[in-house]
């Protein structure tokens, strides 16, 4: 699996609130194939799905109880015509409330999408792409054409929906495949992107998180090399790190060259919390375990949606204190 969400604000170190990401169904699923889907991986499909409607409605009611840090829409694929209604509903709430909101794309779709989303006005969209060849991103995403069609959304966007909207590229670091990203930098300059953020590749627990794929101290010297490609052409790069399954302050005590990475993890005072299409909710690195079929799932008009995420919130806490 990739990184679980995208923050929509640059780094906030004082920050807090909850970060609310969602799912948004898709009766035929992605268009994409790709290995490492994380919404496969969770067992997230679901025949039973929240309305936009409903969507709007959890955001409100979560507004009401708590402050929110940002919204993120990610999976299935939020572009595709049967899942832009839910896209449009968490869009619309977040521009509504004054929330910031992001939205995570395959790209395929982006070019078709550009003037609703010049009216929903994300913070940020960020673009799946991770090859800057057409034949190693297909062959990884399971389409041909899906690099064309990324990059043709990438240019239209970019000229539709900047500055308001920031178009950033995602890149997963498969285990062993810096090389594939080698050229990215030059490709991102130019078509206009100067933020480029990298997820290495990680697993998702049956019972447990999971953590990095292959050996960290070759991912970390890879993603140094890619930093300062990154630097020459003017790219600020970014690891995403939600869950600090890296451990990068710790491996920087005994490697300070590490110190150079740009690597981000959720600030100490955010909480993360993941709403699926079937209303089953995951909350801080849950989301990197599988779903079962006692996941807590949000009914809409049942239980207010503040204190079904509080309800999730102490369970953690509780389950900390046990420990210790």
């Amino acid at each position: 699996m990739v990184s679980s969400g995208l923050q929509p604000q640059p780094d906030q170190p004082d920050a807090a609130g909850q970060f609310l990401t969602f799912i948004v169904p898709s009766a035929n699923g992605c268009n994409l194939k790709c290995s490492f889907c994380l919404i496969r991986q969770r067992r997230e499909i679901a025949e039973i799905y929240l309305s936009p409607d409903d969507l709007a409605r959890f955001i409100r009611e979560a507004a009401v109880c708590a402050p929110l840090f940002a919204l993120a829409v990610q999976g299935y694929e939020p572009l595709l015509p049967e899942s832009l209604p839910f896209t449009q509903a968490i869009l619309g709430t977040g521009r509504f409330l004054g929330i910031p909101a992001s939205l995570v794309t395959n790209g395929t779709k982006l070019a078709d999408a550009v003037s609703l989303l010049a009216a929903l006005a994300p913070s940020k969209i960020a673009v799946s792409l991770d090859a800057a060849s057409a034949d190693i991103h297909d062959r990884i995403r399971g389409l041909t054409g899906a690099w064309a069609a990324a990059v043709r959304g990438i240019r239209i966007a970019v000229d539709a929906l900047a500055p308001s909207t920031r178009l950033i590229v995602s890149s997963v670091l498969l285990p062993s495949r810096r090389h594939y990203l080698d050229a990215m930098p030059s490709l991102l300059r130019e078509i206009g992107i100067d933020r480029w953020i990298i997820n290495p590749l990680l697993r998702v627990g049956g019972d447990q998180a999971g953590g990095p794929v292959a050996d960290r101290s070759r991912l970390f010297r890879d993603l140094l090399i890619l930093q300062e490609a990154a630097r020459r052409e003017g790219i600020r790069l970014t690891v995403d790190d939600e869950f600090d399954h890296l451990g990068h302050d710790a491996a920087c005590v005994s490697d300070p060259s590490l110190r150079a990475l740009h690597v981000r993890t959720l600030p100490t005072n955010v909480e993360i919390f993941r709403l699926t299409p079937n209303g089953q909710c995951s909350v801080g690195d849950d989301i990197l375990k599988q779903e079962t079929f006692d996941t807590p799932r949000w009914v809409p008009g049942t239980v207010h949606a503040g204190d079904f995420l509080e309800m999730l919130r102490r369970k953690p806490q509780a389950a900390r204190r046990q420990r210790a």
